[in-house]
């Protein structure tokens, strides 16, 4: 009951600043100013003072004069419904040649239901007329107020001042604020840290081959040789470097390479190209891991020198089943193209590779 009680208080206080500005005259000797009503808010039978201002001058050494018809303001002449006007006070001063008229109306409302009534606009009747010129043949003008509103509540208390503020204190937060705020500066980088030394500890895990597919076998066929361990990157590296040197020493002596040469130089590109990708078969030709790079390698400077080595494996590959030297060929510059694509296959070349794919795909 206190909150409804201080909440249409709060509500009157702010109406009862909310007066309405003063219409502009339409006459330049006389101007009507509009103060409201005090008070704002009140009960059924209250009586409201509602205040106007009348400003004209003194024109009588012009040999003019300006009359107020008061007996036309007269309250009970006034149709204010649904006010009723009881009573007006006039206050009359002069300041030079200015006079200044004060109508102080004593109203009131009487009705049932609580709400905001508006109290209507006072026309102010008044003239202008010739020194020793009757007042009837002098026209009458008039010059309306503006209407104001006034708050009509069932009940009021009559206390002008209400202590209505809770004492409860809540406190301040700040220190607690401050303190969640260098927290969450702190956490907020670990996610990126965490996965930054997972991604590094990854590039430098060894990568293990996976199974070869297991085909069926529609007759049986005696067992297969075992198999080599497979060489790891480095080992297969160092192997190819060292055919690709064999096969430019012998191209710089003689101008072509020796089939046992470039033979040696077809296996070690296998080998590599096998330790590189572990998802390659065993029996897969030349031709099968150039399109095994092609679709499933992810596009970058890691599949660019992939691609290199694989269309060099083909080359080779053809040349030697099909006995005949391709005068096309430059041993020397497969040699340096085997270079660069290792150069950009080395481990620092890839990490720096695999991070800016991260980056560029967010």
């Amino acid at each position: 009951m206190l909150f409804a009680f201080a909440g249409c208080f709060v509500a009157a206080a702010v109406l009862a600043q909310e007066r309405p500005s003063p219409p502009a005259s339409t006459d330049s000797v006389l101007s009507v100013e509009t103060l409201g009503l005090e008070p704002t808010v009140g009960k059924s039978g209250d009586v409201v003072d509602a205040t106007y201002r009348l400003r004209f001058r003194d024109m009588v050494r012009e040999g003019r004069e300006v009359m107020i018809l008061e007996d036309r303001m007269a309250p009970e002449r006034l149709p204010l419904a649904p006010f009723d006007a009881v009573g007006l006070d006039v206050q009359k001063q002069q300041t030079g040649d200015q006079h200044t008229w004060t109508f102080t109306y004593h109203v009131r409302v009487i009705g049932l239901n609580k709400g905001i009534v508006k109290l209507p606009s006072i026309a102010f009747y008044w003239l202008v007329r010739d020194l020793g010129q009757s007042v009837e043949k002098a026209e009458v003008r008039q010059t309306a107020s503006a209407p104001l509103q006034f708050r009509y509540v069932s009940t009021i208390t009559d206390e002008p001042v209400l202590d209505i503020r809770d004492d409860i204190e809540l406190g301040s937060f700040a220190r607690r604020a401050t303190l969640f705020r260098v927290i969450a500066w702190i956490v907020a980088p670990l996610p990126l840290v965490a996965w930054v030394v997972s991604a590094g500890m990854a590039l430098r895990r060894r990568r293990t081959p996976l199974a070869p597919v297991k085909r069926s076998i529609a007759r049986e066929e005696p067992p297969d040789p075992l198999e080599p361990i497979a060489p790891t990157i480095r080992q297969a590296r160092g192997r190819l470097r060292h055919e690709a040197r064999a096969l430019q020493d012998l191209a710089g002596a003689h101008g072509h390479a020796d089939i046992p040469a470039q033979a040696e130089l077809v296996r070690s590109l296998k080998r590599y190209l096998t330790a590189e990708l572990p998802n390659l078969n065993p029996g897969d030709t030349a031709r099968d891991i150039s399109r095994h790079i092609q679709r499933q390698v992810t596009g970058g400077i890691r599949k660019e020198a992939l691609g290199a080595l694989a269309a060099i494996l083909v080359d080779c590959q053809d040349e030697l089943e099909q006995e005949v030297r391709r005068p096309t060929r430059d041993p020397l510059s497969e040699v340096q193209r085997i270079d660069a694509a290792l150069a950009a296959l080395h481990p620092s070349a890839r990490w720096r590779d695999r991070v800016r794919q991260l980056l560029t795909r967010r």
